[in-house]
């Protein structure tokens, strides 16, 4: 099959080039050094955890940053005594030193970590500048059209991968990258678990830390192997329930509402489910998915431009410019108090624009293989433009309870952002505290829309989840149609 030996030639070439580059290229290059050096540093303890952040210990000198591990490195940048980086994956052990790759500001390269500790304060106070990290997304372009490009990953998942390199134009075949332990390992898209092996066990969890080099193999135009499933993800992992019951549905007052049921992805309700009509609020959820996938939620994000004092009679976290915060935190923001500045936050920190972001939005939901979503905006406010269909809502709520994080965020009752000062919020979802079961997702409301709701509930195993749109009563509608659902199917 001349198709596949390409492939294959194509993969040994990168291998092969992958070999021949210096250490430090395909881990992007960017290196470092203290201004007193001797070369006779003991190299001892444990490397400093990529991710985290560290301050310099210099007695009052600079820390040199280098192009390359080693002391003939050339010097790009001295960060001063006092100075927090962040720590990227990757170290070398040249010249009597043990060198980390960091970022400071916006320069990455190799410093000597005897110069390093470990910090675990507050942000610093000059607004996040030098606790930022590379930027989200790519550094560097997918190969629109077809073939192999080289990016560096901004951090965050497969799944933001192939949704980033997607906007672009790549429809992912497979991606390659530097495993934490060393060696390249791939992930192929579309190929079950076994297939992926080595790239699952480099990446537990499904986290490609900020700074990993990537290789992105895209397929060609007109190409039959499909790398979007014509099934909504995720792949359903269980038959559908059967119908066990003889008691109709509830009545109820919604425009539109639907039941899905998790692990089949099956349809156990229909009212005008595939009807495109407006969300509010439950936009959040495809913008709160994104900023998992799509970013490392640890990383430091610096509030330039958005101020809730000018969005009178909106909800807010309440966000001012200058403000600095983690976007894990600008994630509960964004799903507790429902957060439009946290939204807008997230959006201008992601992809540079509101515009761009939307376009990650509209990529994603294509992605996942849904059809009835358009976004104007990160967080429903809406033109007439921004639709969604309850279909899509209950699939893409299913599609981001996949994410550890997104699970953890939506169950929780309160929290407490600690960045350069405290935000506590509240979760305004009391559906998710009382009903039993309940465990998530996200309400909504504007005068177009009306009164939203997506929310899930899980019983003996089972999770379902009940949207319902344009609901003057939505919680009662969805107490009594999850009630109707659990009693009436069985499943094997």
């Amino acid at each position: 099959m001349p198709g596949g030996r390409t492939f294959r030639a194509s993969v040994f070439a990168i291998l092969l080039v992958a070999m021949l580059l210096p250490p430090g290229l395909i881990g992007h290059p960017a290196f470092a050094a203290p201004d007193t050096e001797t070369g006779q540093q003991r190299i001892d303890g444990e490397p400093l955890v990529p991710g985290t952040l560290a301050i310099v210990r210099g007695d009052g000198d600079c820390l040199r940053v280098r192009d390359t591990p080693g002391l003939a490195g050339t010097r790009i940048d001295c960060i001063p005594d006092g100075g927090i980086l962040t720590v990227l994956p990757n170290t070398a052990e040249v010249d009597g030193y043990r060198w980390q790759f960091t970022s400071y500001r916006q320069t990455t390269g190799w410093v000597a970590d005897e110069f390093l500790e470990p910090y675990n304060g507050p942000p610093p106070t000059d607004g996040c500048s030098a606790a930022s990290t590379i930027q989200p997304g790519f550094t560097g372009a997918a190969p629109a059209g077809g073939g192999f490009g080289l990016v560096v990953w901004g951090g965050g998942t497969t799944g933001g991968i192939q949704t980033l390199a997607l906007s672009q134009g790549c429809q992912l075949r497979a991606v390659w990258g530097n495993s934490p332990s060393g060696g390249l390992v791939g992930y192929t898209f579309g190929a079950p678990d076994f297939v992926n092996r080595n790239w699952l066990e480099a990446f537990p969890g499904g986290s490609i830390s900020a700074g990993t080099p990537l290789m992105l193999v895209c397929q060609p135009p007109g190409s039959t192997i499909a790398s979007i499933s014509s099934v909504p993800l995720p792949v359903p992992t269980r038959s559908a329930p059967r119908f066990s019951g003889s008691t109709p549905a509830p009545e109820i007052d919604a425009r539109a509402a639907v039941i899905i049921d998790e692990a089949s992805g099956a349809v156990l309700f229909d009212h005008n489910a595939y009807e495109a009509v407006p969300p509010a609020s439950l936009t959040k959820i495809v913008t709160a998915v994104i900023a998992l996938e799509a970013a490392d939620p640890e990383s430091w994000v610096h509030v330039a431009d958005v101020d809730y004092r000018q969005m009178p009679g909106s909800s807010v976290v309440g966000l001012v410019p200058g403000d600095c915060f983690r976007l894990r935190d600008l994630v509960y923001g964004l799903m507790l108090p429902s957060g439009n500045d946290a939204a807008l936050a997230i959006a201008r920190y992601q992809a540079g624009s509101d515009a761009s972001f939307v376009h990650l939005m509209n990529t994603l939901v294509t992605r996942i293989g849904l059809s009835s979503s358009h976004f104007t905006d990160p967080h429903g406010l809406g033109s007439s433009e921004h639709v969604m269909s309850a279909y899509d809502v209950a699939m893409v709520s299913r599609y981001a309870m996949t994410l550890p994080m997104f699970r953890q965020v939506v169950a929780a009752r309160s929290w407490t952002a600690s960045g350069d000062r405290d935000l506590s919020m509240l979760n305004v979802n009391s559906f998710a505290s009382q009903y039993a079961g309940g465990d998530g997702v996200k309400t909504g409301f504007t005068e177009e829309a009306g009164r939203t709701l997506s929310a899930s509930a899980t019983r003996d195993g089972h999770r379902l989840y009940v949207v319902l749109l344009n609901a003057p009563d939505r919680y009662g509608d969805a107490r009594a149609l999850l009630d109707w659902a659990f009693a009436n199917h069985a499943w094997e």
